[in-house]
């Protein structure tokens, strides 16, 4: 398998995640989502995954300018859900709720995504 092919399937593996975390939390507000132990439990580990799959692009790729964003997604392999050590998931929410559709739409229209279509 050559580069092109495993940056390609990082970056389907990322849109994917994204999309199953939009799906997890879709028609919830804020508290119904602080309130569902299984939906953050399974938000959070899709979150790490989300981190692991843009760290490892970086092994193949210095991400060009306009894909900027998937450094910022390195963070989430740290990402864990405790329910013994409940923290504030307002950022995560957030973050989810006003960024993920946009972090989608950026890496689905950049031509590396596209070029896995040729």
């Amino acid at each position: 398998m050559d580069n092109q092919e495993i940056i390609n399937q990082h970056l389907v593996r990322i849109v994917d995640l994204l999309g199953e975390v939009l799906a997890q939390v879709k028609g919830m507000d804020y508290q119904t989502f602080e309130a569902n132990e299984q939906v953050k439990d399974t938000v959070y580990e899709n979150l790490q995954e989300i981190g692991q799959a843009a760290d490892e692009l970086t092994r193949y790729n210095t991400f060009p300018e306009d894909l900027q964003v998937l450094e910022n997604l390195i963070n989430f392999r740290g990402a864990t859900y405790n329910q013994a050590t409940e923290t504030n998931h307002q950022m995560v929410f957030g973050m989810i709720e006003n960024d993920f559709d946009e972090i989608i739409a950026i890496i689905t229209e950049h031509e590396l995504y596209q070029n896995r279509l040729s």
